[in-house]
């Protein structure tokens, strides 16, 4: 096969490269609720994501089948995401080693960090709906071993070792279960991983959460742990419960998790005049749009080095918090986990090893281009060896484009209401409201049966 051959075929696989149905399609399934239609949709379309895709399959069908109701379904996938994502991890080494000289989104996507993390946390909760409490806390040992395997392996240079809303489901679930020492460790650790929080993605620490730490130490007996948690965080007044209450927590996953577009920084040569273009693409007609310009930039040129680097778009949604009421009691909602800046985070701290791979990749290419047709002009004249390299870096340019893949369900951040109601039936509701705090809609609850003692958990979603 001639070296023109070869860049054309990558050329063409680099273009087939699909992430099931369109994102604009996808969205509208979300902001319309329509979960089990979606996620019938993706099983549909299973064959466009790809073998390099599969991770990614198994995730959107996995949150769209819980968003869909469907708790057990929706775990079978999850089960196989969590397979998938550790069995491509493993070999990642060899898929970075052998997609060099194409792009990374070549190689067959493991997930981010702080994806593969909340694969368990997803998991935690549809075990909790279910009523299995013991799965769930399971899921909540699954996700602290695998954040302290991530602890180890980086040493902390990673952004997302931690997750403190893991470390607060776990606490909760852990004392629904009566493992109250096992919560207050949980509790402690979420105290801290928010504080880490607060700096890192300016989320502050959730309403309750140190009342929760508070009120289990003194269960436990531990006075000294009680004062130490006063001096450092304050001290809040304890709220006394109703005997035989139970607790109603609504989860709101909201909004649309920001997307990865592509960042291309471009230096040509014509005629001895530099060019020089950062262009920042909106989405993928647009980003196909300025490969198809780069490449017959690349076909004029002299001279060629190109690179692209993933940045995130944020998606635009209005709903921003919520108000859960049953009977007379309200409880506002708490930001416990911004997926969307630990997922721009998490980028920032990595791009700068991105960034030189993509350097070394388009100076890799542009050196082939130039051996390559240096060598085919002595054998067949120096105008066929102008054409080829004209093709080369045409080819070179038009396969050059960042790894945009994401869990695309996600939602852009989870938010809590808890709420303590006498154990029995209740009529529930909740408004979701804009940044203002003004009312957007309204969406009934239903009937919730709250057990004395216990919490009854339940997930919402907006993407509006």
């Amino acid at each position: 096969m001639s070296p023109r051959a070869g860049f054309l075929i990558l050329l063409a696989a680099a273009g087939c490269a699909g992430v099931g149905m369109s994102l604009q399609d996808l969205n509208g399934f979300l902001a319309r609720g329509e979960f089990a239609q979606a996620a019938a949709r993706v099983e549909s379309g299973k064959a466009s994501y790809g073998t390099k895709n599969a991770l990614l399959f198994e995730l959107d069908k996995g949150l769209l089948l819980q968003g869909a109701g469907q708790y057990q379904e929706s775990n079978a996938s999850f089960e196989a995401a969590k397979r998938t994502a550790k069995d491509l991890f493993t070999k990642s080494v060899t898929a970075e080693a052998s997609t060099f000289l194409i792009n990374d989104a070549m190689r067959p996507y493991y997930g981010e960090d702080f994806e593969r993390a909340l694969i368990h946390v997803f998991c935690a909760l549809n075990y909790a709906l279910l009523g299995q409490t013991d799965e769930a806390l399971v899921e909540c040992r699954q996700v602290d071993f695998y954040l302290k395997t991530l602890r180890v392996d980086y040493g902390h240079k990673n952004a997302h070792t931690d997750d403190a809303f893991a470390n607060y489901l776990g606490g909760l679930l852990y004392e629904d279960a009566g493992e109250t020492n096992d919560a207050h460790i949980s509790y402690l650790k979420a105290l801290d991983a928010y504080e880490d929080y607060a700096k890192r993605y300016k989320t502050p620490r959730p309403a309750g959460l140190l009342e929760d730490a508070l009120r289990t130490a003194r269960i436990l007996g531990f006075t000294d742990r009680v004062e130490s948690l006063q001096k450092r965080w304050g001290d809040v007044p304890a709220p006394a419960r109703p005997a035989g209450a139970g607790e109603l927590i609504v989860l709101l996953f909201n909004g649309l998790a920001p997307q990865k577009v592509n960042s291309f920084f471009e230096i040509s040569v014509f005629n001895g005049w530099p060019y020089v273009e950062q262009v920042k693409t909106s989405g993928e007609e647009d980003a196909q749009v300025e490969q198809a310009r780069a490449a017959m930039r690349g076909v004029a040129a002299d001279k060629m080095i190109r690179l692209a680097v993933p940045v995130y778009k944020p998606t635009p949604y209005t709903v921003r918090g919520m108000r859960v009421e049953a009977g007379d009691v309200q409880a506002e909602g708490s930001l416990v986990e911004d997926v969307g800046a630990i997922a721009r985070q998490n980028l920032k701290d990595r791009i700068g090893r991105t960034r030189a791979k993509a350097v070394a990749r388009a100076v890799v290419k542009y050196l082939i281009a130039q051996k390559v047709s240096e060598k085919v002009g002595e054998k067949k004249g120096a105008g066929a060896g102008r054409l080829f390299k004209a093709v080369l870096q045409a080819a070179a340019a038009a396969t050059e484009t960042a790894d945009k893949r994401s869990w695309r369900t996600l939602p852009d951040q989870i938010l809590m209401a808890r709420a303590v109601l006498p154990a029995g039936p209740h009529q529930a509701r909740v408004e979701f409201t804009d940044a203002a705090g003004a009312p957007v809609r309204t969406q009934a609850l239903g009937d919730i049966r709250v057990k004395p003692g216990r919490r009854t958990f339940l997930i919402v979603r907006t993407a509006i």
